[in-house]
C-alpha cells in the first residue's frame, strides 16, 4: 500500500507514452542503477520501481518507491512504459543455498504477478536478467544459448525457471522476451556480499589485510562484464527492441580471469598486497564458466568496451572513497 500511496503523490508528473517508456524493476539495486544511468544518458523515459527508491522526477527519470509485488501498482506504470526491464532479485547463489522455496516466493512468484498482467498490455516487451554463471553448471565452459541448462544451485535454478516462464508467456501473449545471460558482473557501486561479488571482497580484504579464503587451487575461471558494459546493452534491445518470441543471449565479455590471476590484478588496481587462506576445495564450484557471446554480437552488434584492468581500477578508485565513508 505504501507503494501506491507513494506513487500516487506523484501522478501529476507526465507519465511517458507506452511507446517508448521503459519500466525498470530493481531500479534501486547494483545493476538496476547502472541500467536506469545509461536509458537516461540516452534520452529513454525511465520509470525506476523499487522499495528503496526515492520519490522524485530528474530528467527523463521517474522515480517510485513501491513492490513489484503489488499488482495494482504494476498496472498503473505498464500502462506507460513499453519496455519492462526485470534487474529484481532478492537472493544470491548463496542466500538461498539451502532455502529453495526462496527462490519460488521472492524471485518466480513476483515475476509471475507480472505476467499474469500480459493479457491486459499488449505490445510490450521484458528484458530479464538471468545469470550464465548459474544455469549452465559444468557446461559453462563455451557454453552456447542452445547449451542444455543445469544449475547446481537453486539461484540458478530459480533463473532457468524464470526463463521457462518467460517462454510461455510470449508464447501465450504478444509479449516479445529476452533473457541476458551475464556470468561475473562487477563494476563501481557494487558491495561486499557474503559469497557473492568476489571484486569488492577483495578490495575489502585488500583494505583491512585479512586473508581472502581460496577454495582448491584457485584455478577456477570466470568472465568478468563490466556493469556498464551490460547496461549498455541492455539499452540497445530497449531501442532497438526484442526479437519476436522468446531468446536468450550469452552476456560475455571475453575478458576471463582465475581466481589467482583476479587477485593479483587486484593486488595491482589497489597498490596492496592481498593475503590469502588456502582452503580444501567445494563441491559446488564450477571449473571454468566463460560462455560464448557471439549470438548477442550478431543480433544487436555488442561487444564489452571495458578490460578487466580499467574495470578494476574504477571499483578500487569507488571502493576506497566508499570505505572512508563507511559505505563500502
Amino acid at each position: 500500500m505504501a507503494g501506491r500511496i507513494a506513487y500516487r503523490r506523484q501522478r501529476r508528473m507526465s507519465m511517458p507514452a507506452a511507446s517508448d517508456g521503459v519500466l525498470v524493476l530493481g531500479s534501486a539495486g547494483f545493476a538496476g542503477q547502472a541500467i536506469v544511468r545509461q536509458l537516461a544518458a540516452d534520452g529513454l523515459p525511465v520509470t525506476a520501481l523499487g522499495r528503496a527508491e526515492r520519490v522524485t522526477r530528474e530528467g527523463t527519470v521517474t522515480r517510485v518507491r513501491g513492490s513489484i509485488e503489488d499488482a495494482g501498482l504494476l498496472a498503473e506504470l505498464l500502462a506507460g512504459c513499453r519496455t519492462i526491464v526485470y534487474a529484481a532479485s532478492v537472493t544470491t547463489p548463496g542466500a538461498s543455498a539451502r532455502e529453495p522455496v526462496l527462490e519460488v516466493t521472492g524471485n518466480l512468484l513476483p515475476l509471475g504477478r507480472l505476467l499474469e498482467l500480459a493479457p491486459a498490455f499488449p505490445d510490450r516487451q521484458l528484458i530479464y536478467l538471468s545469470s550464465a554463471g548459474a544455469i549452465y553448471g559444468d557446461g559453462a565452459n563455451g557454453a552456447v544459448e542452445a547449451t542444455p541448462l543445469k544449475p547446481r544451485s537453486y539461484y540458478g535454478a530459480g533463473k532457468a525457471a524464470a526463463e521457462a516462464f518467460l517462454y510461455a508467456c510470449t508464447a501465450i501473449s504478444g509479449w516479445r522476451a529476452a533473457a541476458l545471460r551475464p556470468t561475473n558482473v562487477y563494476g563501481p557501486g557494487q558491495t561486499v556480499g557474503k559469497g557473492f561479488a568476489i571484486v569488492p571482497t577483495l578490495f575489502g580484504h585488500a583494505l583491512d589485510g585479512t586473508p581472502f579464503p581460496i577454495w582448491g587451487d584457485g584455478r577456477n575461471v570466470r568472465d568478468y562484464c563490466h556493469v556498464d558494459d551490460l547496461a549498455g546493452l541492455v539499452a540497445t534491445i530497449a531501442a532497438a527492441g526484442c526479437r519476436p518470441g522468446f531468446t536468450c543471449y550469452n552476456v560475455a565479455s571475453g575478458h576471463t580471469a582465475s581466481v589467482l590471476d583476479l587477485v593479483n590484478a587486484c593486488e595491482h588496481a589497489s597498490g596492496r598486497t592481498i593475503a590469502v587462506e588456502r582452503l580444501p576445495p567445494r563441491g559446488v564450484d564450477v571449473a571454468h564458466v566463460a560462455p560464448v557471446g557471439t549470438a548477442v554480437a550478431a543480433d544487436y552488434g555488442w561487444t564489452a568496451r571495458i578490460g578487466l584492468a580499467e574495470g578494476l581500477a574504477q571499483c578500487w578508485d569507488w571502493f576506497r572513497r566508499a570505505a572512508e565513508r563507511g559505505q563500502a
